[in-house]
């Protein structure tokens, strides 16, 4: 699962959570999505320490940020269907 589905999974979960159907939101699934990032965070550093044009490594610790950004949102997310 690349950062844009994972991106887009949690935006339907969300969404359900908006609705009121945080009960069809399983822990697990949002478990896994946190892994998943969790995964491509640390590609995403090896990538940055590997390379060697500014240009690059700036687009990559944008990237970084977003990734961020997603963990702390699934993380938050997994924390409100976990008190349910």
């Amino acid at each position: 699962m690349d950062l844009e589905s994972s991106v887009e999974k949690l935006d339907k979960y969300y969404k359900r959570l908006n609705k009121g159907k945080a009960e069809k939101i399983k822990p697990d699934h949002v478990e896994k999505v946190i892994r998943k990032l969790k995964a491509k965070e640390e590609l995403l550093q090896v990538e940055i320490t590997e390379t060697k044009k500014d240009s690059k490594i700036e687009r990559l610790k944008r990237k970084l940020d977003l990734l961020r950004e997603q963990q702390d949102r699934a993380r938050w997310l997994l924390n409100e269907i976990s008190s349910l």
